[in-house]
């Protein structure tokens, strides 16, 4: 299975309300750096949800993951990087990067000081380390590959 090839990839299943803040959650990590690469951007999210369940028993978004080969991976997250673009909230560079201009997205204070915690913890870490870090939770030890993880049985 190819997350790549959207003719695998099980329908986004988010409503309207959690696909928009799915959204701002991207935006808001986007304007904490000049540019991500989409794999990143599953990663940080991932490593945020993770997070957010062990600290606050809640989910950061309801964005649905599967284990992959690069790691965990949200066919939502790819559907908002395109709605984003779409909607120019975000551009593209030319080296693949996402970007935005905005100063954050539409979130809670609760929600923002979350994004910025992660920020904070993960900035230093290169990409392949939030695969390995991802790659160590029960999350990923108990679903199979390429099938739904369930946060509400991690929580």
């Amino acid at each position: 299975m190819d997350p790549s090839n959207p003719s695998n990839n099980p329908p986004v299943t988010l409503d309207e309300d959690d696909m928009e803040e799915l959204k701002d959650v991207v935006i808001e990590f986007l304007s904490k750096y000049e540019g991500l690469y989409e794999k990143r951007i599953q990663k940080l999210i991932f490593y945020g949800e993770v997070e957010t369940a062990m600290k606050t028993g809640q989910r950061l978004t309801d964005a649905n993951f599967m284990p992959y080969d690069y790691g965990p991976y949200s066919r939502a997250i790819t559907q908002v990087l395109e709605e984003l673009s779409e909607e120019r909230r975000v551009s593209i560079r030319t080296n693949g990067q996402y970007a935005t201009a905005l100063d954050g997205g539409d979130l809670s204070p609760k929600k923002k000081y979350l994004v910025g915690r992660i920020h904070e913890e993960t900035k230093r870490m290169s990409t392949d380390e939030l695969v390995d870090r991802a790659k160590e939770t029960w999350l990923w030890e108990n679903f199979d590959y390429a099938e739904e993880m369930d946060f509400a049985r991690y929580i």
